[in-house]
């Protein structure tokens, strides 16, 4: 990934965090405080907007690496919906460990975001490429 693509999803991920603390005020003004509740709704639509654009200078900058990215967001809605339901007595993600690595019976090693074991023995896998994969707790080499 290019220098400039970081830049722009850290860009991002600053407004992301300003859209979240937005939203959490607009929950805590008064319900008959109309102007403030509209300006703080504009706001967090100009965050949108900013959002959208910076993702199209992503698209402009590296088609290859947007879609990469859109995989990755479609994967992690898939991952959390999977997720909802079930229980996991472990999870590794990338972002915590610095590795995410699930080595299968066949030897073959899937690199991942988020490796989370279930309370049965199988594992929910969201790959670096936005894959989702279901494994039995057989397909997994145990550690």
């Amino acid at each position: 990934m290019s220098s400039t693509v970081k830049g722009i999803l850290q860009k991002i991920n600053f407004i992301e965090k300003d859209m979240e603390l937005h939203k959490q005020i607009l929950f805590s003004i008064e319900a008959d405080d109309k102007d403030q509740i509209e300006r703080v709704i504009k706001q967090i639509a100009d965050f949108k907007a900013q959002i959208e654009e910076l993702r199209l200078k992503i698209k402009e900058v590296d088609e290859s690496e947007y879609y990469r990215i859109i995989r990755i967001e479609a994967g992690t809605l898939t991952f959390r919906k999977l997720s909802e339901n079930k229980s996991f007595k472990a999870v590794n993600t990338l972002n915590d460990s610095g590795q995410c690595r699930v080595t299968l019976s066949s030897g073959e090693t899937l690199e991942c975001l988020v490796a989370a074991q279930e309370e049965s023995g199988n594992w929910c896998v969201l790959t670096v490429d936005g894959d989702v994969r279901e494994l039995g707790a057989s397909e997994v080499q145990s550690e």
